[in-house]
């Protein structure tokens, strides 16, 4: 069959346009979704350049802030303690006696196994009193400024240090006993005090003492007076013939001077040193830290990669 001269020419438009579209197809589709991955992974590299640049600029600033809160954390753990064992424990509290300067004996001691201890912050809050008067006249009332500013140093504060923590303690428990109460007294504010010298710098240590209480013979044996005196009028008199008559029974007292007392009603033993001597039984902790690393070295070689 032969093709006119219109038919070929058509013919061979819809050849250039198959090959068109199959190099379209083949060739430049290929080339335009590349370009579009390009684009994709130029933006995505920038976007990276851009954040390394970012990172590049506060690595300086960053530095300094870690230096300064390990500087800071270093003065903190000189408060503290290293992790005691338990002849360390008993060897810091005699280092501690060495220095101690109050009049006062230790008769007992007994160290524990080292082990953990929680520091915690309680705060005061004062009680608000509500009642209907007060709630009118301070209705409408702004805090200060100064109030204000309290208010949320407070809360800083709350937020900060209201978590407990957890870390590590050696109890050792000790009897000490002194000619006066004000002896123990300075004996425990010497605890409260302790400041110890390491490597030329002399920091407050981080001890605690269980609690005091102190026993004031004076005001016990004023109290022993009068209940002695009450017990005299009750085994007496109208007391004691009250109990004989519910009880039935033939009740006498007195005091025949046998054992260790005279005609008076008075010992007549020799009292010993103990008469003389007041006590305190307590406990001492030593709270200790794991010391925090000089990051300095890490830092150089981060630095240098």
């Amino acid at each position: 069959m032969k093709l006119s001269k219109q038919e070929r020419i058509g013919a061979m438009i819809i050849l250039a346009i198959v090959i068109l579209a199959l190099g379209a197809f083949l060739l430049i589709k290929p080339k335009i979704e590349a370009i579009g991955s390009t684009r994709e992974t130029l933006t995505q590299k920038q976007k990276e350049l851009n954040d390394a640049k970012t990172k590049q600029s506060k690595k300086d600033p960053l530095r300094d802030q870690i230096l300064d809160a390990y500087q800071e954390g270093e003065h903190l753990a000189d408060m503290f303690f290293p992790e005691l064992a338990t002849y360390e424990a008993d060897d810091a509290f005699r280092e501690f006696l060495l220095q101690c300067k109050s009049n006062i004996v230790v008769e007992e001691l007994d160290v524990e196994e080292p082990g953990v201890g929680t520091l915690g912050v309680s705060f005061y809050t004062p009680k608000n009193v509500e009642y209907a008067l007060k709630t009118y006249a301070t209705q409408g009332m702004e805090p200060t400024e100064e109030e204000s500013r309290l208010a949320a140093r407070r809360v800083a504060m709350e937020n900060a240090l209201g978590t407990p923590m957890s870390i590590g303690a050696s109890r050792v428990s000790f009897t000490v006993s002194a000619l006066t109460n004000d002896d123990l007294i300075k004996f425990c504010d010497e605890i409260n005090d302790y400041v110890k010298t390491e490597n030329g710098t002399s920091s407050r240590k981080a001890v605690m003492i269980d609690g005091l209480a102190l026993e004031y013979r004076d005001v016990t044996k004023f109290y022993d007076a009068l209940s002695e005196r009450s017990i005299s009028e009750m085994e007496s008199g109208a007391g004691l013939d009250a109990l004989r008559q519910l009880s039935g029974k033939d009740i006498s007292g007195g005091n025949n001077g046998a054992g260790g007392y005279d005609e008076t009603g008075e010992s007549n033993e020799r009292p010993s040193a103990e008469v003389y001597l007041y006590k305190l039984s307590d406990a001492i902790t030593f709270y200790s830290i794991e010391r925090m690393q000089n990051p300095t070295a890490q830092l150089d070689a981060q630095d240098n990669m």
